[in-house]
């Protein structure tokens, strides 16, 4: 299977592959994207050609995915943690039977690969691998993710955020507090800020130097995604029928914080967002399958493509920006050179 040219968007570049898209990342050096697919295979395609090949490291579904300098880490229904590459194939590193994998996460340097197994969060030092799980939490892990730089590893959980700083094996971490039910977590890009979306239509931000959080509310929907700008001073989300974009950066009087809104869509719920990691660029993803591209600076957004009607689940950037890359819940799936 190839990847083929739109017939009338250059630079882009479709491909159906007849299952849902869990999530898809991006190799270190930017040369591979990996697709995560619900039927338990592994799309591994290259991002200059689109020849793909494909590994099946599930035997149910692929539930999540990280990329690594070592491989793409996943995990799925079946139990199994697996470690894939183009080269090597699929090394399975553990198996938790009867119990879902759903939350993967690995540092861009490979000194944190982490996956999340009901209340328990699950090291994988290296070089070997062994799995390394952490004191087990009071609820399950609602969300996973590691700072750019390592050195922190947060689990979002009902009733708080478990922040490992930092991560190693044994060690237990400092719960922030955060009152109800807490979903995805991502990290700022200067390491410096955490947020978390929550179940009840908010975003709870913390500033991890000062270990102290606050609420953005107002959203009529659950928010299913978060982006920080690449200056750390924007957090973009979901949530809502645009982009929505929050100054979170320490100049801000919390008094006075209002959201940019621009790039409205009547006819779905923005479910993915990726910030540009250099440029003042946001893609977006909305129920409906149409992926836009908005402007920071101009406050704008444009539609670039649909995805035939289906719920966008997942947009990522390459490394250095120059492709951007998505799926869907019904199989369609893309990745586009940006000029």
């Amino acid at each position: 299977m190839t990847f083929t040219p739109d017939a009338e968007l250059k630079g882009l570049m479709r491909a159906d592959f007849g299952a849902y898209v869990a999530s898809c990342a991006f190799s270190s050096d930017g040369e591979t994207i990996a697709y995560a697919l619900g039927d338990g295979r592994l799309a591994l395609v290259e991002a200059e050609t689109g020849e793909t090949e494909f590994a099946a490291p599930h035997t149910g579904a692929a539930l999540c995915l990280a990329a690594s300098p070592y491989g793409f880490l996943t995990g799925g229904d079946d139990g199994r943690v697996v470690l894939t590459t183009l080269e090597t194939g699929c090394r399975e590193l553990a198996a938790f039977p009867g119990q879902w994998v759903e939350h993967a996460a690995a540092s861009p340097d490979g000194r944190v690969l982490a996956v999340a197994v009901g209340k328990q969060v699950v090291l994988f030092p290296g070089p070997d691998f062994t799995p390394a799980p952490l004191p087990e939490l009071a609820s399950a892990v609602a969300g996973l993710a590691v700072s750019p730089d390592g050195r922190t590893l947060a689990a979002s959980h009902y009733d708080g955020v478990t922040v490992y700083a930092p991560p190693r094996p044994g060690t237990p971490g400092n719960r922030l507090e955060g009152a109800g039910s807490n979903l995805t977590v991502v990290f700022s890009p200067d390491n410096d800020k955490m947020a978390l979306a929550t179940q009840d239509k908010s975003v709870r931000v913390y500033d991890l130097a000062q270990s102290a959080g606050y609420l953005l509310e107002g959203y009529p929907a659950k928010v299913r995604c978060l982006s920080f700008s690449s200056d750390g001073g924007t957090l973009w989300t979901g949530g809502e029928r645009a982009f929505v974009g929050w100054p979170v950066g320490a100049d801000v009087d919390p008094a006075t914080r209002e959201a940019t809104v621009f790039g409205i869509f009547e006819h779905g719920m923005l479910g993915a967002v990726a910030a540009h990691p250099a440029l003042p660029l946001v893609a977006g993803g909305f129920d409906g399958g149409v992926v836009f591209l908005g402007s920071a600076s101009r406050k704008g957004a444009a539609p670039l493509f649909a995805l035939e009607s289906h719920r966008v689940t997942s947009l990522v950037w390459s490394p250095d920006g120059r492709h951007l890359a998505g799926g869907s819940d019904g199989g369609p799936a893309f990745f586009m050179k940006m000029a």
